[in-house]
Order: C-alpha cells, then sequence, then structure tokens
C-alpha cells in the first residue's frame, strides 16, 4: 500500500479543452448517461454510510468507458474542435491505429467502423481470445504481437509512423492523442457530479492500467469542487503505479503481467498522466486476481454487472478499508471501467 497524506490539498493543472467533449459523445449512437447505482449492502460490509457504483458495463453499446477518450481524441485527431463527427471531412484512405489491452482499441476500431475507415489494432499475445475476437467483429485488422503492451505500443507507433494517412489514435504515449482522451473521460465526472446531485464523496476509488483515466479523476476531485481521497487500485502483478509513487519517479513493470485483469496490464505509467498522479492520488492498493474474481461475484448479487477490470475498484475498496477505516457516515464511489467482453468466462466466474 501508498499512502500520501498531502494529495488531496494539492490542486491540478487543469486545462480546458478546445470544444466539448459531451457534444461529440452525445452524439454516438445509443449514448446516454450510465447509471450510479447505490449498494447498501457493501456499504454495511465496507462499515461506511454510501456506497455507490458507476456502472459503465455498457457505454454507447461499448462494454467499457474507453469510447469517452477515443471518441474525442478521434475527433480532434481529424481536425475537429466544434460539432460532431458529421461535420468532418474525413479522408476515406485513413486507418486509425492504436495499441490495446483491449477495451481502449475495440472502441477504435468501433469508431474507424462508424466513420467508415479502416482500423489496425496491435494487442499483446496472450489477451483473452474473448477481446480479440471483439476487435475483429468490428472490422479491424488485428496484429497479436509477440509481447507484453509495451511491444505492443511500439508496434502501434511504428506502424503509424510510416503511413501518412494514419492517425495514432493512442491513449498513452508522447503524442496529443492521449491528452485528448483524458479530457474525454471529463464526461463521466460530470455525469458523476449530477447524479450525487451536490452530495460530496469521501473516498473514490478507480482501476488503474497506464493511468490516463486516474489522471482524469485525479485532476477533476483537484481544482474546484470536492476533493476527496482517491485510490488507485492494480493487479499485483502489474503494480507500474504503485511502484512508481514508492519510488518517487516512474518504475517500469517488466513483462509479462499474467493477470485476468487484462485492461490494466500495463507495466509503464504514461508520461502525461505520471505528474498528476504523484501529487493527487492519496493511496494506491493491490489486488490479486481472485479478489478481483470475488468482487465480481459480489457486484452480480447486488446486479451490477462488472468484468474483472470494473471489479478491481470494490476489489481494492475491501482491501484498503480492511485497514484504513473511513468515518461511519463516509461516501465511497467505486468506478467500475468495463462490463464483459466473454460471456462464457464472466458465467464460469459468477458461478463458482
Amino acid at each position: 500500500m501508498y499512502l500520501n497524506p498531502s494529495a488531496t490539498s494539492w490542486t491540478a493543472p487543469v486545462t480546458d479543452p478546445d470544444g466539448d467533449p459531451r457534444t461529440v459523445h452525445r452524439a454516438l449512437p445509443g449514448f446516454a448517461p450510465t447509471p450510479l447505482i447505490e449498494i447498501p449492502e457493501l456499504a454495511t460490509e465496507l462499515g461506511v454510510g454510501r456506497l455507490l457504483v458507476k456502472d459503465e458495463h455498457i457505454r454507447a453499446g461499448l462494454p467499457s468507458f474507453k469510447i469517452l477518450g477515443a471518441a474525442w481524441a478521434v475527433f480532434r485527431g481529424l481536425g475537429g474542435t466544434t460539432g460532431t463527427f458529421e461535420d468532418l471531412k474525413i479522408d476515406p484512405d485513413t486507418t486509425l491505429v492504436s495499441a490495446t489491452a483491449g477495451n481502449h482499441g475495440r472502441a477504435v476500431a468501433y469508431l474507424a467502423k462508424l466513420l467508415g475507415i479502416k482500423a489496425h489494432i496491435f494487442i499483446p499475445a496472450g489477451t483473452a481470445p474473448g477481446r480479440i475476437e471483439a476487435i475483429r467483429s468490428e472490422g479491424a485488422l488485428v496484429d497479436v504481437v509477440d509481447g507484453d503492451y509495451r511491444v505492443a505500443v511500439a508496434q502501434a507507433t511504428a506502424r503509424a509512423d510510416q503511413d501518412p494517412k494514419a492517425l495514432h489514435a493512442a491513449d498513452v504515449g508522447n503524442s496529443m492523442t492521449p491528452v485528448w482522451a483524458t479530457q474525454g473521460y471529463r464526461t463521466i465526472m460530470h455525469e458523476i457530479d449530477d447524479q450525487l446531485a451536490g452530495v460530496e464523496p469521501d473516498l473514490v476509488v478507480v482501476p488503474v492500467g497506464a493511468g490516463s483515466f486516474a489522471s482524469t479523476v485525479v485532476s477533476h476531485y483537484r481544482s474546484d469542487g470536492p476533493r476527496p481521497a482517491i485510490l488507485t487500485v492494480e493487479p499485483d502483478s502489474a503494480a507500474c503505479l504503485l511502484k512508481s509513487l514508492q519510488a518517487g519517479e516512474p518504475v517500469t513493470v517488466p513483462g509479462p503481467h499474467p493477470s485476468v485483469m487484462a485492461g490494466l496490464n500495463a507495466g509503464d505509467v504514461d508520461g502525461h498522466a505520471w505528474p498528476v498522479l504523484k501529487h493527487g492520488v492519496d493511496s494506491a492498493i493491490t489486488v490479486t486476481d481472485e479478489d478481483a474474481h470475488e468482487a465480481m461475484r459480489t457486484l452480480a448479487a447486488a446486479n451490477v454487472v462488472a468484468g474483472e477490470c470494473g471489479a478491481a475498484s470494490l476489489a481494492g475498496a475491501r482491501n484498503f478499508l480492511a485497514t484504513q477505516k473511513l468515518r461511519p457516515d463516509a461516501v465511497v464511489v467505486l468506478i467500475s471501467t468495463e462490463g464483459v467482453h466473454d460471456q462464457a468466462a464472466y458465467d464460469a466466474v459468477i458461478s463458482r
């Protein structure tokens, strides 16, 4: 575990986006705000006043929140600032290129299909077949690389660099698209604020891979408005953020990272995200695969569908609150970032 007692008082530098990502999001087929679900039984278990789950198991027809970042990043990358995709003139020979651990790649592939252009996605070997096939189902060319997520990123970068008509729609790295992706994720935070209707959370729990989304959460709560404690959660086999926070500088966790929490299997913290996370994260913790599976079963019993990455937030809250107590009237928000990619595998976990 990592603790930073000064994080809550830090103020994040926030740059407003050129344009409103929510305008683009609302124009996506099937878009609607995702629910914030209160689970009193879990509040009782964890010894807090209220526990609510931001349920991202279906977002604009896809099984994760990633479409929010991908949509804004692609829109901006294609030259948009105002309006929606319908207002852009897009070269039909454009190819969207990205590395992924699953969710972001599917979102990029879906957008390519929506826009009538091509997608080329690079994904690490060992990724669950259901995640790979889901990306292919969107019509993308998928390369399964011999290596971990870092290798996939390197190959995607090389592919994009050699094609003048490619847009590198990355959510990590040194380009602008990761920055735009974090701006796109703000839609989740705006929805949570609206759904809490003035109630200020005491603890917000967010799963972490490379940290782009977590940096959005930190930036939101370290500017104007509520300043809850922020707990980040990672697989014990890929805890690049926790190790970096402990070291005070970015630390690489060499792969492979054999965890069922595939979307969190990153060996490096994103460079854009690191300064925000370093100063603004209160606590970081790791969870095991079995912790995640047990959390999936608990959430399913409360009629919340969560995949391994989404359920990591509950698993992390359980581990954290076993030793770090909150006030008995505290309000805890868990962000469940994904739903089901492989129904048979999900059913097998839930039935155990």
